[in-house]
């Protein structure tokens, strides 16, 4: 018979195993560039996880509904860590715009709750469908960093030295003047819970043009409302009983011998890339997120007709 001590290492070991027998070095390096990209760009990094995590399900034999359920959960839980992740980094400078964040982000956790909760009840919402709101939601958000406009948030301090935009008054609610603010997170919600991206890729575009803020400014914004509207989907996954049990580290749609690499990444990541984004000028964030932008949806729409 085995001691209790004995059993604890050996399955520490199996785990360990498992871990880096499942790609842990790949899916680590995964997870830092989204990590980084989360905090450079302000859209969670969910573009890149998602087609990560489709490939990854690939070697298991589950249906094209629950497909869809594992990939938005495990987007969404990274989703989720980036945000916080940025956040923290955020109240640790003291930048965090907390009140406009809940503004924003607390009816898009609504809105997220009821769409994941009208997935969770049937099998609607089939792989193709997925792929096709994904390729979608790609699509504009390449069109407008190509094309939109925003002004430019740097300043020139007395030595010559770029500044960030920093809000001119303090923030206070108004129901008249934050309504389209409210629909932007209403939307951006939606969104999360359909695609399994972070809402900022409507975010960032919507805060520009709505809100007239500085690239840097939206991004940062954006990043903050994350963890927000991605909590409530995150703790329905968790709370159900997939139709398939695909894993023996698994806990509700969440598949830990896959989350655990990708989460290292994401926490250590996700506030580098927010620091460097203050340094990075904004046609390079262009630049940068449509050239990823483009190859996901080219990767999407071949895996889409292959």
């Amino acid at each position: 018979m085995l001691n209790a001590s004995t059993e604890f290492t050996l399955a520490s070991i199996n785990i360990a195993t498992d871990l880096m027998t499942s790609g842990f070095l790949w899916l680590l390096l995964l997870g830092s560039f989204g990590g980084l990209l989360a905090g450079l760009l302000g859209v969670g990094g969910g573009m890149l996880f998602i087609p990560v995590i489709t490939s990854y399900l690939h070697q298991y034999d589950i249906s094209s509904a629950e497909m869809v359920k594992f990939t938005l959960a495990n987007s969404i839980a990274l989703v989720f860590m980036s945000g916080v992740s940025g956040t923290f980094r955020q109240i640790k400078m003291g930048t965090w715009q907390w009140k406009q964040s809940l503004t924003i982000g607390i009816p898009g956790a609504i809105s997220n709750y009821f769409m994941t909760q009208a997935i969770q009840d049937g099998d609607w919402y089939q792989k193709e469908v997925f792929q096709g709101v994904f390729l979608g939601f790609l699509g504009l958000s390449i069109l407008n960093m190509i094309f939109g406009k925003s002004k430019s948030s740097r300043s020139k301090d007395g030595n010559g030295n770029p500044q960030i935009e920093e809000q001119s008054t303090p923030y206070q609610f108004s129901l008249i003047q934050d309504w389209p603010s409210m629909l932007v997170g209403i939307f951006a919600g939606t969104i999360v819970a359909l695609s399994g991206l972070g809402g900022g890729i409507i975010m960032v575009p919507l805060f520009l043009i709505i809100l007239k803020k500085s690239m840097h400014s939206a991004t940062a914004l954006s990043l903050s409302i994350v963890p927000i509207l991605s909590i409530s989907a995150l703790i329905k996954y968790i709370s159900i009983t997939p139709a398939q049990q695909i894993s023996s580290y698994q806990t509700g749609y969440l598949l830990w011998i896959m989350l655990i690499p990708m989460l290292l990444g994401v926490i250590f990541f996700s506030s580098l890339g927010q620091k460097l984004a203050t340094k990075v000028p904004v046609v390079w964030l262009r630049v940068i997120f449509a050239l990823l932008s483009a190859f996901i949806l080219v990767k999407t729409l071949l895996e889409l007709y292959s």
